[in-house]
């Protein structure tokens, strides 16, 4: 009975190391999700909240103003032009813009609509609507004053300074200067009537110095993943520092800087979908000094070609750009000059036709 016994014990203790060594079992690694700190902002995720906070239940549509718009064809004057558009590249048509609405003018940012209409925004805080037919604009527009996060119209330069614009499924995201932010408006559910919802605050200051007032994110665009991105006018008159948006309302420069071609400021970004390839990216750079006067270079990013405009040429204060694809597959790139509300300047639209086939 006691040898059974010890026998027993024996193959227990046998069966119990045998258990010991066995391959423990690997545990699932858990995902990592971003923190709110890295979360980057996503047009998904926050345009739910940003309509409600621009349009509360109950708000009325509002109809923007009706504006009558003359738009006067004008040419682009480039036969002597040194260097000459790039072969690809045509120019479709130019118009400078006036109205007998002292409102009209100061246009910076710029995008195309889904019913074919251009928007902008102005520096005194306000949308504007370019109505266009067959390509051109057609006389008429609409204009509506931005209204601030308490519903109130924003007021003075400090406050209403918008110049980049980002639009997606009816709502519009405006980048600020002087109070460095992003704010949406939910246009397409009330209009004028809608107000600010704080997207982000952006940096007011780089490498421990304040940002000037006047030197803040010109360019803004927004990606086919819904994804912000904007772009200092300059930094300390040289560099112009990217910066990205996160899902917590905060922004930060990511120490890239855009591609700006020496003595050029940038003013204007577009990403222009392209069925399942990568998006076009558009960029738009300005100089200006006395002597030379206003100068700009458009470049996409299919392409090393870049249209550069300046003197002989008719070239403005070009500060808005925006892209899209045409009927015929080709790149359609449009931009839209600020007049600073001065009578020495104008309101100038151009269309440029880009062959993107071969590229």
């Amino acid at each position: 009975m006691a040898f059974q016994m010890k026998k027993t014990c024996l193959i227990a203790l046998l069966l119990m190391s045998i258990g010991a060594c066995a391959a423990p079992e690997i545990a699932e690694t858990a995902a990592t999700k971003p923190s709110p700190a890295t979360a980057l902002w996503s047009f998904e995720s926050a345009s739910r909240n940003l309509r409600e906070e621009s349009c509360p239940a109950g708000t009325r549509f509002g109809a923007p103003l009706s504006l009558d718009i003359t738009a006067t064809p004008v040419s682009l004057n480039d036969e002597d032009a040194n260097p000459p558009l790039p072969d690809v590249a045509t120019f479709a048509g130019g118009w400078s813009l006036t109205s007998d609405n002292t409102n009209f003018g100061g246009l910076s940012g710029l995008e195309t609509l889904p019913d074919g209409k251009l928007l902008s925004i102005s520096d005194v805080g306000a949308f504007v609507w370019l109505g266009m037919t067959d390509g051109h604009p057609d006389g008429t527009g609409e204009l509506a004053y931005m209204l601030g996060q308490d519903g109130g119209q924003l007021s003075g330069k400090a406050e209403g300074d918008s110049e980049g614009l980002a639009y997606r499924d009816g709502l519009a995201i405006v980048s600020f200067e002087r109070n460095h932010r992003l704010e949406a408006f939910d246009l397409e559910n009330c209009g004028a009537a809608a107000r600010a919802a704080l997207v982000a605050k952006l940096p007011a200051e780089a490498n421990g110095k304040p940002i000037d007032e006047n030197q803040g994110a010109e360019a803004l665009s927004i990606s086919r993943d819904g994804i912000l991105t904007y772009g200092l006018e300059s930094l300390f008159g040289g560099p112009s520092p990217m910066g990205e948006v996160f899902a917590n309302g905060t922004s930060k420069l990511t120490g890239e800087d855009a591609a700006n071609p020496r003595g050029y400021s940038f003013v204007g970004r577009d990403e222009v979908p392209v069925s399942s390839k990568s998006p076009i990216i558009i960029t738009l750079y300005r100089s200006y000094d006395p002597i030379r006067g206003n100068r700009n270079i458009i470049t996409w990013s299919t392409s090393d070609e870049r249209i550069e405009l300046k003197r002989p040429m008719l070239v403005d204060n070009f500060e808005g750009v925006a892209g899209e694809i045409g009927a015929e597959g080709r790149l359609r790139i449009w931009m839209i000059s600020d007049n600073n509300f001065s009578g020495k300047q104008q309101t100038l639209l151009y269309a440029f036709d880009v062959d993107i086939s071969s590229e």
